[in-house]
């Protein structure tokens, strides 16, 4: 049985579009199809998230902030020296 699909919309540049149809018509598959192929390999090789070099930067600044909206006022959390 298949798992339920959720719509996602997104662009491509020409080139990789073209590409991506040439690769469809030669396996008889759909493009929907190679990039969810593509979408769960890039999932594998990243997950889980410990993995990630990157992963390693979550914590490091143990900080109160006074202001609840940090996201709209984010420029002055990153550009404001103490």
């Amino acid at each position: 049985m298949s798992e339920k699909k959720e719509r996602l919309q997104f662009y491509i540049d020409q080139d990789a579009n073209e590409k991506l149809g040439i690769i469809s018509e030669k396996l008889g598959v759909s493009k929907a199809s190679l990039v969810r192929e593509g979408v769960n390999k890039i999932l594998k090789e990243k997950l889980p998230l410990e993995k990630d070099t990157a992963y390693e930067l979550i914590g490091l600044i143990d900080q109160e902030f006074e202001d609840n909206n940090i996201a709209k006022n984010h420029d002055q959390y990153l550009y404001t020296t103490a």
